[in-house]
C-alpha cells in the first residue's frame, strides 16, 4: 500500500513539474512574441481649431501635426510657431483649389511644406486635417 502511495505522488510530482515547466515555455513565448511587436514610428500631435477669415473665403479647422516619435517634443515646444506657419498659409491657400474635390490633399500638402519651410526643418512629416470648414462670402 505504501508502495502505491509513493508511486502516485511521483506521479503527482513529475506531472505538477510538467505543468509548470509548460506554463513556463509559453510565458516566455508570449513575452517575446509581444516585444517582437513593432512600435509606431509616428507621433501625432493635435492642434487647432485655427481660423482664418480673408475677402474670398474663410476656413476653421483643426489638424494633426505627424512627426517621428524623436521629434514629439520638439513639435511641442515649436507650438506656437507651428501655428502661426499653418494660419499664414491657409490667409494664403487658392480660393480656386480650395472648391476643387482634392482640396484637403492640397492643404495637407501646402501646410506640410508651409510649417517646414516656415521653422527651416523637415521635422513635419505630414499634416493632417481633421476638421474642415471652407465658406464663400
Amino acid at each position: 500500500m505504501a508502495k502505491a502511495k509513493q508511486t502516485e505522488m511521483n506521479a503527482a510530482i513529475i506531472g505538477a513539474t510538467l505543468a509548470l515547466v509548460v506554463i513556463a515555455i509559453l510565458a516566455v513565448w508570449f513575452f517575446l512574441s509581444y516585444r517582437a511587436l513593432p512600435v509606431a514610428s509616428s507621433s501625432y500631435t493635435s492642434f487647432g481649431p485655427v481660423v482664418v477669415r480673408s475677402s474670398q473665403f474663410s476656413v476653421k479647422t483643426s489638424y494633426a501635426v505627424q512627426t517621428r516619435n524623436d521629434d514629439e517634443e520638439w513639435v511641442k515646444s515649436h507650438q506656437k510657431e507651428l501655428n502661426f506657419a499653418v494660419q499664414a498659409a491657409l490667409a494664403n491657400a487658392d480660393p480656386q483649389r480650395l472648391r476643387d474635390p482634392d482640396s484637403v490633399t492640397y492643404l495637407q500638402e501646402m501646410l506640410r511644406d508651409a510649417a517646414n519651410t516656415a521653422l527651416n526643418t523637415r521635422n513635419v512629416e505630414a499634416i493632417l486635417l481633421t476638421d474642415l470648414i471652407v465658406q464663400a462670402p
